[in-house]
């Protein structure tokens, strides 16, 4: 049995392997020398389905897929969740005096 090819990703993640049937998931869009560009690990068990050790946020809730195309859009979208906006200011904290 040979370890599939790792899909090519559409977004910034970059698919390394390390082993048959393990990989490594960076962000393409940082540096080689910042530690934030690893993002996880990816190990394919015996059953056919892929666990993933997250090592940073923004991260899925899941952590179990059946195959890595799978993860990667489930990272997408929790990468595209995490952006929030900043267009609105910051919401007024109401201050009250002291008492008396």
């Amino acid at each position: 049995m040979t370890a599939p090819e790792p899909p090519k990703p559409a977004s910034v993640w970059e698919v390394i392997p390390i082993a048959r049937t393990a990989w490594r998931i960076c962000d393409s869009a940082l540096t080689e020398n910042d530690a934030a560009r690893l993002v996880g690990y990816v190990d394919r068990n015996e059953t056919g389905t892929y666990d993933v050790l997250w090592l940073r946020s923004p991260c899925p809730t899941r952590s179990r897929y059946r195959s890595l195309n799978e993860l990667l859009a489930d990272l997408d979208d929790a990468a595209a969740a995490a952006v929030v906006p900043r267009a609105d200011r910051p919401r007024k904290i109401p201050h009250f005096p002291p008492r008396i």
